[in-house]
This record gives C-alpha cells, structure tokens and sequence, in this order.
C-alpha cells in the first residue's frame, strides 16, 4: 500500500545514489548523475543522499520499485560490482557506525516497520577506504571505470521491467550485465 503522501507518484521507479562527497564514496551519486542523463522524470525519480540513515527511509516511503546503488568495501577488488538481496542486508550483524545508523541498520528498520517498497534492489560498487579521504576528489580509475556499465545495465534492466529483487547475492561480471568490461 502506498504512503498517502506519495499518492501520486509520476516516476515508476525511484532511484537512490547513495554516499559522501569523499572520494571513491562518491560513485554512488556519479551513478544517479549518469542516470539522470540517460533517464528522464517521467521514468525515474532520482535522488542522492548523503549517509542518510534512518532518513532514507522517509524518501523511499510509499515508493513502489527502489533502486540504491552505493559504495562499500567489500574485499573484493574496487570497481567490482555486486547486487545484494536486500532481505539478507536488512538482516545482517553490523558493526557500529560512526555517523549514525548506515544502511543495512535503516533498511532493518524499515523491514520491521514493514515500511521497505515491494521492489527494492541495491547495487555497490566494490572501494578501497583509503580512498575515501579527499572531498571532491576523482573517483579512482577502477571505481570511475564501473560507472558506465552500472548505469547502462541499469537503464537497460529498467527498459527490460528486470531487477535483482529476491535474487541470489554475488558478484556481477560485465558479461553477466551485458556490457564489455572497460
């Protein structure tokens, strides 16, 4: 059911970049950028957060398909792409936060609020940390180079009515989102 606030939604989608302005933790609001060129407001709602916490949950409220993409260190190299099943983020152990509840701690919340939208994927791009220092720095070459793919696949995906709602978590390759690896 949608939140009476978001009665009307025009965009079918809302899409969610998600980060700091700190380097490699950026590229999720690099993403929103690109797809805001490739995707035009009747297809999407696009926003991006800066660490919202709990807030993103009043803006993804009464939205029926989410979309978040952001940057973590996941251990795989950077640029690595991964879709995550939100279901197993929301229920995962995190450590503390030093800037309030992160994401998986937010989105735990809205699963026990039943607040979460029915259609809700999270795409991360794989960072390093140490390059999460330099407000308004470069993105590094890896991380920049993962930008164009994830928002091709994206727009592609949304074209074809696809997500990774409900999937398996993994790994993507460039193959496996249809785009040659830069």
């Amino acid at each position: 059911m949608r939140h009476p606030l978001f009665a009307f939604d025009p965009a079918p989608v809302t899409i969610v970049g998600l980060g700091s302005p700190w380097g490699d933790d950026r590229v999720g609001w690099c993403v929103a950028d690109a797809l805001a060129e490739c995707l035009g407001p009747a297809q999407a709602r696009i926003l991006k957060l800066d660490r919202p916490g709990t807030g993103l949950l009043e803006r993804i409220a009464g939205r029926h398909r989410v979309l978040l993409v952001d940057a973590a260190a996941t251990g795989a190299a950077p640029g690595t792409l991964h879709a995550v099943p939100v279901a197993e983020l929301a229920t995962r152990e995190t450590g503390t936060s030093s800037h309030g509840l992160g994401l998986a701690e937010a989105l735990a919340l809205g699963r026990s609020l039943g607040t979460l939208p029915p259609e809700l994927d999270l795409y991360v791009v794989s960072i390093d940390p140490a390059h999460t220092q330099q407000s308004g720095c470069d993105l590094t070459p890896a991380v920049a180079a993962a930008v164009g793919p994830l928002t091709n696949a994206i727009c592609r995906r949304l074209a074809a009515g696809e997500g990774y709602a409900g999937k398996a978590a993994g790994t993507l390759d460039y193959a496996e989102l249809g785009v040659t690896q830069p």
